[in-house]
């Protein structure tokens, strides 16, 4: 038997601990005094959080260490913040770039949150209200084998929601957020879900200045969730070494 038996099981269990910290804090659902809130869309949070993982046995130290590490690159992204990037090389050089006559084109969909708190849209940014309520009444857009059979498409939107710029570089854009709304319905386990998209087209001939990413802000994830866990760790490993202690007294005594 070890003689740091509880300090072990210790150390493992803080860092399960950590490590379900740190995953809710990157999905925005564990909120940490002075830590900048994450608002990002839903996949980015996901995918973030899903990156978090427990490393490995470390050789160096045996079983009383553990590291837990965060392997996505949008981790490292917004952790430590990072400037404006163009997106039309990574979106035409995707699996779902195309080659038209005119050169690479790619179809981008964006999904919009309902204000149904039932939806799993409301994972998304919510469209407004008045928005909403034409959406929901367009005719549904039917997924037909690897195709689509296309329903109601919103318009008429601009004229309250105009296109707008792109605030980093300063592109005007052509399409208003809402224009081209489709309602896409689908049934699941016996009941029916709506979901709201749009759809935007990138290509070798579009505008230097359109599809730029305005970056991201440093959230400084890492160190808030550690700084946070820290006490309840520090007692988790006192209270173990306490025990191994103790029982390497009473190994002694007898």
């Amino acid at each position: 038997m070890s003689d740091t038996e509880n300090i072990e099981a210790a150390v493992s269990s803080a860092a399960e601990f950590v490590q379900r910290q740190w995953q809710q804090a990157a999905m925005g659902t564990l909120a940490i005094p002075g830590m900048r809130p994450v608002q990002h869309n839903i996949g980015l949070r996901r995918l973030y959080a899903n990156s978090i993982a427990l490393n490995d046995q470390i050789a160096e130290g045996g079983s009383i260490r553990q590291r837990i590490i965060a392997k996505a690159k949008i981790a490292e992204q917004l952790e430590s913040g990072t400037g404006p990037w163009d997106m039309k090389p990574m979106l035409l050089n995707g699996p779902k770039a195309r080659m038209g006559k005119n050169g690479r084109y790619n179809i981008i969909p964006f999904r919009h949150g309902t204000i149904d708190k039932y939806s799993p849209d409301n994972n998304f940014k919510t469209m407004p209200k008045d928005i909403y309520q034409q959406a929901r009444v367009l005719k549904a857009s039917l997924k037909q084998g690897n195709g689509m059979s296309w329903g109601g498409k919103l318009t008429g939107t601009e004229a309250k929601y105009a296109p707008g710029q792109n605030p980093t570089s300063g592109y005007q854009h052509k399409s208003g957020k809402y224009e081209g709304m489709v309602r896409i319905e689908k049934t699941a386990a016996k009941a029916t879900q709506s979901k709201y998209m749009t759809f935007r087209v990138v290509s070798d001939n579009s505008d230097p200045g359109s599809w730029i990413h305005p970056g991201y802000k440093a959230h400084n994830i890492a160190k808030s969730v550690a700084d946070f866990c820290r006490p309840a760790v520090e007692s988790m490993i006192h209270q173990a070494a306490i025990a191994d202690l103790q029982a390497v007294i009473v190994t002694i005594g007898t």
